[in-house]
């Protein structure tokens, strides 16, 4: 017994599975034509190759070649059986033939009810006539007259697919997937007939050649031209440096070419996925394609060519930067998100980007090769309320730190020292920052020792404990440090305080039971003229005062949320002041 095939349902899988777009029955009927002229030449023929599509007013359309035909025992194994195919033999070898898989006919099927083809072989001399129908039924007869060596098929639209037997249309889908093809292609209709492919490759012009197709195809400018090679894929090919940011997750298009004919426009995993500051038309000899002939056959061959071509992009890259460094640079600058994002993850890349990627420091904005030039030692904030804390004390004490806050910034500069080694790496430790400051002497750890003991009561109720040290700049009175967990304890303290009483009593266990509570730090500027002062007053109430401005002037200072409670404190201490100062004015 034998399995029963239903060729309308073969034709109708083709239709709306296999085959992206009704119009690659033009695909197909090129692919067949080329390898025609290609079995022919490998007779050892001598004959002007060409493949002339003709189309009549009834929307009838023929596509005819001069290649080497078929017999008839050739048309009734390769037209009268689904999957059969000359290039059979050699699926798993490298061959000149772009098709392999037997099915490419049937595609004629998806837009017309019937297939006449017109043959002579190139072996044989007689002229012969097939006629298929969808129903699986065909026919074959000789011809009495004798027609030229090669193949003519002729087809007629279905009332639905009449578009696709349209002049400007057919010519569209000819220019697409056969401008490369070395054979000539002509397109006539009535008296009117014009070549179709007469360009050159892109992938074998010289780079301005190349940079000037791309300009009038994509009308877009690219900022650089990368050749690729592949000598196990038998690769050809450009990947072009597109002049505007790509997202990460927006799908490449790669234009992929088997054997000069277009397999797909909408390639997206023919280079790896870091490069996506690329597009590229690549042309393929060796890959082999999947039935639908609109991706390759994801196999050790092409997982390794894809590698190779990725290494290719990279050493171009390698030697952009040092012959071209300006070009780089603004590769660098308009790709910088997506590039960042990459370089995380991809340590080739992280070593080629990362002397290049800015950062904001306690210096300014920075690239990383300025950085570790001029400081050996470095520290990292993992958030950018942290930089900002202590950004301005940093660069008086010739700290160099570096913001963290950013989008993969900390784990970029985390990364620094796998690839500059003798650069020391600290991550800061907020809260510690202030023992770096000198310290006092005992005689002066005396004397401010009752004006801290006054600011720890005070400033008890805010997670908040102080501190006195000598630091630059002179005239910033108070430097306030804090970190995500003091955070959390103030936001729960004031959640206890605003809930219900079943709501506040879950918040109190967490905030006092599970958690070790964390304080801020107010350091004090034993350097400050104002401070000073402060500390040496004699008047309890005009130090209490002091304090609740110093803490609540910090806060501002740092860009630090305050809540009711500490502006109800700042505004209090103002006034107070303010008042102060009136009355001396008045008197």
């Amino acid at each position: 017994m034998n399995f029963q095939v239903n060729l309308q349902g073969i034709i109708d899988l083709l239709s709306n599975h296999l085959y992206s777009d009704p119009g690659v029955f033009i695909r197909e009927l090129l692919q067949n034509g080329a390898d025609a002229i290609t079995a022919r030449k490998q007779l050892g023929h001598c004959f002007d190759d060409k493949v002339k599509v003709e189309l009549f007013s009834n929307h009838t359309l023929s596509f005819q070649d001069n290649g080497c035909g078929l017999t008839q025992s050739e048309i009734e194994q390769f037209l009268a059986r689904i999957g059969s195919t000359t290039k059979k033999d050699n699926m798993d070898s490298s061959d000149d033939f772009i098709g392999q898989f037997g099915v490419g006919l049937l595609s004629c099927f998806v837009v017309s009810d019937e297939i006449v083809l017109i043959t002579r072989s190139a072996l044989e001399g007689d002229s012969l006539e097939w006629r298929g129908k969808p129903d699986g039924t065909y026919h074959i007869k000789k011809l009495k007259k004798q027609v030229a060596i090669g193949t003519t098929v002729y087809i007629k639209a279905k009332p639905e697919y009449e578009e696709y037997f349209e002049f400007y249309r057919v010519q569209e889908l000819l220019e697409k997937y056969g401008e490369f093809l070395a054979a000539p292609i002509y397109l006539a209709e009535e008296k009117y007939e014009r070549r179709i492919n007469e360009s050159l490759p892109p992938w074998r012009m010289d780079k301005q050649a190349a940079l000037e197709f791309l300009e009038r195809s994509t009308y877009n400018k690219p900022m650089d031209i990368i050749h690729l090679h592949s000598a196990i894929g038998g690769i050809e090919g450009i990947a072009y440096i597109l002049p505007y940011s790509v997202s990460l997750q927006e799908e490449k298009k790669h234009k992929v070419y088997l054997k000069n004919m277009l397999l797909s426009d909408k390639m997206n995993n023919i280079l790896p996925q870091w490069a996506f500051f690329v597009n590229g038309i690549i042309n393929t000899e060796n890959l082999k394609p999947t039935a639908s002939r609109e991706s390759f056959q994801e196999n050790d061959l092409f997982f390794s060519v894809r590698d190779e071509l990725g290494e290719g992009i990279k050493q171009h890259l390698v030697a952009l930067a040092e012959q071209n460094p300006e070009l780089f640079k603004r590769v660098i600058l308009v790709h910088y998100a997506s590039i960042k994002a990459m370089a995380v993850e991809d340590d080739d890349l992280y070593e080629l980007f990362i002397p290049h990627l800015r950062f904001e420091t306690s210096f300014g904005e920075m690239d990383m090769t300025a950085i570790v030039k001029s400081h050996s030692s470095v520290m990292l904030t993992s958030t950018i309320d942290e930089f900002r804390q202590i950004a301005r004390v940093a660069k008086s004490q010739n700290v160099m730190v570096i913001n963290g806050g950013y989008v993969h910034d900390f784990e970029l500069v985390r990364k620094i020292t796998s690839v500059m080694e003798h650069i020391n790496l600290t991550i800061l430790d907020i809260l510690e920052f202030s023992n770096r400051f000198e310290q006092l002497d005992q005689e002066e750890q005396q004397e401010v020792q009752p004006f801290l003991d006054l600011s720890d009561r005070l400033l008890q109720n805010f997670q908040c404990r102080c501190l006195v040290r000598w630091f630059e700049p002179a005239d910033l009175p108070v430097l306030y440090n804090t970190n995500q967990e003091v955070n959390f304890f103030k936001l729960a303290e004031e959640s206890e305080e605003e809930s219900n009483p079943l709501f506040a009593n879950i918040v109190h266990v967490i905030r006092t039971e599970l958690y070790e509570e964390s304080f801020a730090r107010l350091c004090y500027n034993y350097n400050n003229p104002i401070v000073r002062k402060a500390i040496a007053s004699d008047d309890p109430k005009l130090q209490k005062v002091c304090i609740e401005l110093f803490y609540t002037q910090a806060l501002l200072m740092g860009n630090h949320t305050m809540s009711s409670e500490e502006l109800k404190l700042m505004n209090e201490s103002l006034l107070h002041f303010m008042n102060m100062g009136l009355a001396q004015a008045g008197e």
